[in-house]
């Protein structure tokens, strides 16, 4: 009885994520990142990029596929890009960057 609760509950949480996610999410405006940086994300053709406050490019090439939003994040104080994955969640963007097996969570709050 446990195992079935425990897998409808997974079920449950993962039928959540993915309903969550819709083509029509904004990520526009302002977002303050943890380490105290603004990015400020635009959409081009479909597409979101994120600019630093130094006018580099830190988020790029989101875009809508397979009921996700999927893209690439960049570090560039420790010179690191990945993959990743973003959230809307209210006024917080969860971003979960991949590389190779390994994962991290970064979540920005909307400033503008």
């Amino acid at each position: 009885m446990k195992k079935c609760v425990l897998m409808l509950t997974a079920l449950l949480f993962s039928v959540v994520m993915v309903m969550g996610q819709q083509a029509g999410d904004d990520f526009t405006g302002k977002w303050k990142t943890e380490d105290g940086h603004v990015i400020i994300i635009s959409k081009t053709n479909g597409k979101f990029t994120g600019l630093d406050d130094k006018n580099r490019e830190s988020l790029y090439n989101m875009r809508f596929e397979d009921g996700k939003w999927k893209g690439t994040v960049e570090n560039h104080d420790e010179g690191k890009k990945a993959d990743c994955e973003a959230y809307l969640q209210g006024n917080k963007l969860k971003i979960v960057a991949h590389k190779s097996f390994f994962s991290k969570t970064f979540i920005w709050i909307k400033v503008q």
